[in-house]
């Protein structure tokens, strides 16, 4: 999945946190899937901070007080008692209609809902300093009744009326919200799945109705909402909006009862500031984010927990559920959550319609993620992305200076911590990733993951953009146990992407004081960087035995060998290519055939061909001749290393063609000069080309091109193959349904991209 269009899609405050005084502290130690202390082992209605509820004593008990009389059957009685109630209450909080204080104002005043369930025909519309509170989380139940969907058109069950009035606070606690989803469904009964997974709710096949109808709670400004259970709801669940000061505390959202709902935020919104979302509970059943804002200024994301099933998420055909999004949200706060199978993504508003709100574009900055759990994550465990769009003219916010620590991450299902970008011009401060614990990373056994910002292999960090970020003090491990199994986590710390249209420079892995990095029991190596050899080229497995590809050299990263792992262990290391190359149509012992091409002396160190240079410029040489067959595919390869003169220079492979009479057709070589020969070490160059018409046979073409006269260069291993494999291994402890990786690596052992084995005929 690319982080730049998610699966579910949805003013910018002072400056920027001072990142120099960021503490370097210990990584998290607790390891394994055990909640903290203090948090649930299970979603529970039951309360975590939330004092008893109201009773109908109390409210008798207080003079600003107004109990409703009991519902009944019929919506749209309880929808006008409930309503000419809640106007009776506005009136005695001393307010307007317009929010305006009169004398002796303004007084805050509770509507109670005793135990019963009251089927709205409209949603209930508060205003300022008028609270709503009900007997218990499932003794007081809200339903919407949908028989007129355009009642609840972007409309919620209990929302704010519009009006603000300053310093006003309310609360609406301790009841259920019940968008009637599934017809009657939503009972306070645990569910392993909801109801029709997936399906469009019920009351969508009404004239008019759609996924904006009816919506869960719509906080206003100073609003608290507390103790609410939201289920069973097809627009968003919570919904905060051009409001200020709003605490979302103690809820519980779940499809249990035979319930399921829309695939809208279960909190949402945006334009809003300094909003508290904290001991929150998301149950299993839960469809859409968990968290997503737009446009926002410094929430507050606490304490949460999020349960998520892969079972559910298969049953809805969906990659991905309950994540936690900031998109174009400054200064946001994450912090002491826990996530089942969620994550944490922090990104620019730009994957949006580029209009209204969403026509200027605001990227993560000065944010905080610290001291969350993250296990068994859907995508990566924490990502924050930069990103903007082109076609018009409008306003780009820069970010960075984002600080990432002390979190811990395991088994998500590609990199821990996965930084990337659209342009370097969107980061201008360093981003912190410090102090985090990240456990066998890309568990889900994915090798490398494309971001739509560049291809990053499965790490514990990989770091996209930026100049200067500082990454230090992070615990990095791939641990077997009985969850895991084998090992997934390839890098420690990645830094560049390939194919990225960002850069990464001057990353610090050091800090001030000497304080580094802890990588243990990767696949492949603690660091990487973005230049790398490209991946050996398609794989395949037959009865034990790999074949595949030649990798590509980059500039300058010539191909040096080849390493096999098994179930991401290493069971090969192939120095120069395998000894063998599979399907050779060249005889053993065929250095002798070859003959100059150009100022060349051809000889013989042993079994390998000798190339002494006769005059500057290119040795070449050619091999003995090949029956071929017109328009197939062939594929020459050699391997090179320089024994008397200067290094550092490009061989290429080729072929020649003859036709049936030996008369050359053509000569054809590789315009791959990244093969760079090496003193004491072998690279290896291929090529591989179509046979002309009219061929017939085929010659092996080797050269060194730059050469000065009196340089010797040596080649071996040199094959000619029907196709284009030319390297294999034969696992003499081959297991069935193993897998296989292959990786290039290059002349100082730098591992190159990795290609995973696919399973061919027997």
């Amino acid at each position: 999945m690319s982080v730049f269009a998610p699966p579910v899609r949805r003013a910018v405050g002072a400056g920027l946190l001072s990142l120099l005084t960021v503490p370097v502290l210990a990584a998290p130690a607790r390891s394994g899937d055990d909640p903290p202390p203090g948090y649930p082992l299970a979603y529970s209605l039951a309360a975590t901070v939330s004092p008893a509820p109201l009773t109908a004593a109390g409210c008798t008990a207080d003079p600003n007080c107004l109990t409703a009389p009991a519902p009944v059957a019929d919506s749209k009685v309880n929808h006008t008692r409930l309503t000419d109630l809640i106007e009776a209450a506005r009136v005695r909080t001393g307010l307007a209609a317009d929010g305006t204080v009169r004398s002796g104002g303004p007084v805050p005043v509770t509507v109670f809902l005793p135990a019963g369930e009251w089927l709205l025909s409209k949603g209930l519309r508060l205003p300022p300093y008028v609270s709503l509170r009900g007997a218990g989380i499932t003794a007081t139940v809200l339903r919407m009744d949908p028989g007129i969907p355009a009642n609840w058109q972007y409309s919620s069950i209990v929302r704010h009326n519009d009006v603000k009035s300053a310093g006003s606070t309310q609360l609406v606690a301790d009841l259920t919200v019940n968008g009637d989803c599934r017809a009657g469904a939503g009972a306070p009964t645990p569910a392993a799945l909801p109801a029709r997974p997936g399906q469009d709710c019920d009351f969508r096949s009404r004239a008019g109705a759609t996924t904006n109808t009816g919506g869960g709670v719509a906080p206003g400004d100073g609003w608290t909402v507390r103790q609410v259970r939201i289920t069973n709801v097809e627009y968003f669940k919570i919904w905060v909006y051009d409001a200020k000061d709003v605490r979302i505390v103690d809820n519980r959202f779940d499809n249990w009862g035979g319930a399921e709902s829309g695939d809208e935020d279960n909190i949402g919104g945006g334009r809003n500031e300094n909003v508290v979302i904290e001991h929150n509970q998301f149950d299993r059943t839960i469809r859409g984010n968990g968290i997503d804002f737009t446009n926002s200024l410094r929430p507050t994301i606490r304490n949460n927990t999020v349960f998520t099933d892969r079972a559910v998420a298969d049953a809805r055909d969906v990659s991905d559920y309950g994540t936690f999004y900031m998109e174009g949200v400054p200064e946001a706060a994450i912090t002491s959550n826990l996530l089942y199978g969620a994550h944490i993504v922090l990104q620019s508003n730009s994957g949006y319609e580029p209009v209204g709100n969403n026509r200027d574009i605001t990227n993560p900055r000065a944010s905080t993620v610290t001291a969350n759990r993250i296990v068994d994550s859907f995508d990566a465990g924490i990502t924050v992305s930069y990103g903007d769009y082109t076609g018009q003219e409008h306003v780009t916010r820069a970010g960075g200076g984002n600080v990432i620590q002390g979190n811990t991450i395991v088994r998500s299902a590609e990199t821990g911590v996965l930084i990337i970008g659209q342009a370097d011009r969107l980061k201008t401060t360093p981003d912190t990733v410090t102090s985090n614990l990240i456990e066998n990373a890309g568990a889900s056994g994915s090798h490398e993951y494309n971001t739509g910002a560049g291809i990053f292999d499965t790490s514990g960090i990989a770091i996209g953009i930026g100049v200067g970020d500082r990454v230090y003090g992070n615990t990095i491990t791939d641990r077997i146990d009985d969850r895991h199994r084998r090992p997934t986590t390839w890098f420690g710390i990645q830094t560049g992407g390939r194919n990225a249209p960002t850069t990464v420079r001057a990353t610090a892995l050091t800090s001030a004081s000497g304080t580094t990095n802890t990588v243990t029991g990767v696949i492949g190596q603690a660091y990487r960087g973005p230049a790398v050899p490209s991946a050996p080229g398609d794989p395949v497995v037959t009865a034990g035995t790999v074949t595949w590809q030649e990798s590509d050299p980059q500039a300058g990263l010539p191909i040096a060998g080849y390493r096999v792992f098994r179930d991401g262990r290493m069971v090969a290391d192939l120095r120069t290519g395998s000894p063998v190359v599979p399907g050779n149509l060249l005889p053993t012992g065929d250095a002798g055939s070859y003959t100059p091409v150009t100022a060349t002396t051809v000889g013989r160190q042993g079994e390998t061909l000798a190339l002494t240079a006769t005059a500057d410029g290119t040795v070449a040489a050619a091999g003995r001749l090949v029956p071929v067959t017109a328009g197939r595919e062939y594929t020459s390869v050699a391997s090179y290393q320089v024994s008397t003169g200067r290094g550092q220079r490009p061989a290429r492979t080729g072929i020649e063609f003859y036709d049936s009479r030996k008369v050359r057709l053509a000569r054809w070589a590789t315009g791959n000069s990244g093969s760079i020969e090496t003193a004491g070490r072998w690279i290896t160059s291929s090529y591989t080309g179509v046979a002309p018409p009219g061929a017939a046979w085929a010659k092996v073409y080797v050269s060194v091109d730059d050469t000065t006269k009196g340089d010797v260069h040596l080649v071996d291993r040199i094959g000619l193959v029907n196709g284009t494999r030319t390297e294999q291994y034969t696992d003499p402890n081959a297991t069935a349904g193993a897998a296989y990786h292959v990786v290039a690596y290059q002349p100082n052992g730098d591992l190159g991209a990795i290609a995973a084995g696919r399973a061919g005929r027997a």
